[in-house]
């Protein structure tokens, strides 16, 4: 393949997503590069919104159909492609999950989409990635299986592939939609809730933003400069009682840190997304309101490694940012 990369192929995973969608949209302001949105329907509402919003004059964005499940569809989607950026979901599409054991098929999409781009001769593979919790904790947080997951695809990845980049992000902003960590109270406060000390410091990312910029960056930067390298796309540090804070200040509405239980914070996220991730999110909190705050990225990186992100010239929103940005104003109702 040639040395240039005008024009060259990026394909982008999860594209109708939040951090998808982010990618293929800062990844189409530098005319360089050439997107193919993977979909599994590209013919759904969401595909063709995606098409409608972000094609380019010289049409530079269009539709693949593929599956992560489906290593021959991700063979089709990759074939000639310079790059990917690629992610995992602990979710899988139309099923709810009841058994932790169904949440291994994160791996299994994960090798899938290794094999095909190794098959394919991708030259850079960009992947959202997380931090290795359990080791981090000294083994006492073992069951956040959609970090795990990840870190363990991370690892495959470094073996299998030459030209490999991780970005990690934070907690994401857009959570705040839902009732774990964010709700209005009748008297008209809004409530957020995350059962953490309300002056401990935490890392958010706004996932469309941030990851698209990062991504951006780490494709001009090229694979020689950028492969084997973690960036960490963390907004800077702030505790729950801050963030109550600034949303009175941004947007005139009264707000407090009041935090629920960790039972309750993971009863909430297994009704959204089964019972399989009850104990993954309710540990992922236990082990947020302890990481120690002499280090980074969900306590497992040391601090000089936000350095590199100096490499790229780029930062992660502040929540005064995402505020700004995405108009939010708070929950609607309880």
């Amino acid at each position: 393949m040639a040395s240039t990369q005008s024009k060259q192929i990026i394909v982008v995973i999860g594209a109708t997503g939040l951090q998808g969608s982010g990618v293929v949209e800062a990844l189409l302001n530098d005319s360089r590069w050439s997107v193919r949105a993977l979909t599994q329907d590209a013919n759904s509402p969401k595909a063709q919104n995606l098409l409608s919003k972000y094609q380019t004059a010289d049409n530079r964005l269009t539709l693949v159909t593929g599956y992560v499940y489906d290593e021959k569809s991700l063979r089709t989607a990759f074939e000639g492609a310079y790059g990917l950026f690629a992610l995992t979901s602990e979710r899988y599409p139309g099923r709810f999950l009841t058994e932790e054991s169904e949440l291994q098929h994160e791996i299994e999409a994960g090798r899938h989409i290794i094999s095909a781009a190794k098959e394919c001769h991708v030259q850079h593979f960009v992947f959202s990635s997380l931090p290795d919790i359990p080791t981090a904790s000294g083994g006492q947080f073992k069951k956040i299986h959609h970090m795990n997951n990840k870190y363990a695809i991370d690892r495959m990845a470094r073996e299998e592939l030459e030209g490999f980049t991780a970005v990690m992000p934070g907690f994401f902003y857009n959570n705040f939609i839902w009732p774990q960590h964010c709700r209005l109270r009748d008297d008209g406060i809004v409530q957020f809730c995350m059962p953490v000390l309300g002056n401990k410091p935490m890392q958010w990312t706004d996932p469309a933003h941030d990851m698209g910029a990062f991504v951006a960056k780490i494709f001009q930067l090229g694979v020689e400069k950028t492969k084997g390298k973690t960036y960490l796309a963390l907004g800077p540090r702030i505790s729950p009682e801050d963030m109550a804070q600034t949303f009175t200040r941004v947007t005139g509405k009264p707000a407090v840190h009041s935090p629920i239980s960790f039972e309750e914070f993971g009863n909430l996220c297994a009704t959204l997304v089964g019972p399989a991730f009850k104990e993954d999110f309710t540990e992922m909190m236990q082990w947020a309101a302890v990481a120690p705050d002499d280090k980074t990225c969900y306590g497992a990186f040391e601090l000089e490694s936000e350095r590199l992100n100096e490499q790229l010239g780029v930062n992660g929103s502040s929540f005064e940012d995402w505020l700004r940005r995405s108009g939010w104003t708070g929950p609607e109702s309880s």
